[in-house]
């Protein structure tokens, strides 16, 4: 990921600002500025694929620890024994509600996620042995000791935690360093939207 730890982030953003002083807010404002850029944008580089056996009428998975959400309405298959993958409809937990029939079996078509219980029911119950495969968003954990981020731009962390501090300080400049971290996180998150055929411009 990026190449910085928190510390050096928080160092140069401060020094940026004038003001050393600010080193436990700084962090929690690092902290807080990285919630929000994973909250608000779908990065590539924070999805991943869990994958596990799945047994002939089994009606609860686990769902991977660290499980934010699935990436796609496709995000859940499962895969026969001859490799061939079937893509399940995504619903919620109150679609368990809407089981006409709990026991059914068959070739599982949707999968019902209950994320209060971090656990996901096939429907219909798997009729035989399947793996199945979930494509996800990880969730990151907030740290309170010294790490490197889950975030490959370091230059847009140590202008969040500046424009923050510019905040806080109700520093003129805030306005105008604001539009530019909305300006970098915009092109950076530009990057993985061109496709491979797109000329830039």
């Amino acid at each position: 990921m990026g190449a910085l730890t928190s510390t050096v982030i928080v160092s140069q953003a401060l020094g940026r600002l004038g003001n050393d002083s600010l080193t436990v807010e700084a962090g929690i404002w690092l902290l807080n500025a990285l919630d929000r850029l994973y909250e608000d944008y779908q990065w590539p580089f924070l999805e991943t694929t869990a994958t596990g056996a799945l047994t002939a009428g089994q009606s609860s998975v686990n769902l991977p620890s660290d499980f934010d959400s699935p990436v796609s309405h496709n995000s859940f298959s499962v895969i026969d024994e001859n490799g061939i993958h079937k893509a399940l409809d995504f619903n919620t937990a109150f679609e368990h509600d809407l089981i006409v029939d709990p026991a059914l079996d068959g070739t599982p078509q949707k999968a019902l996620v209950n994320l209060d219980a971090m656990t996901w029911r096939p429907y219909p119950l798997p009729e035989k042995a399947y793996t199945w495969q979930v494509r996800y968003k990880k969730k990151i954990a907030r740290s309170d000791v010294e790490f490197t981020p889950d975030f490959p731009n370091d230059d847009i962390l140590i202008q969040a935690v500046y424009v923050r501090g510019l905040q806080y300080e109700d520093d003129d400049r805030f306005t105008a360093e604001n539009t530019e971290l909305q300006r970098m996180v915009a092109m950076y998150k530009r990057k993985f939207n061109l496709q491979p055929m797109k000329q830039k411009r």
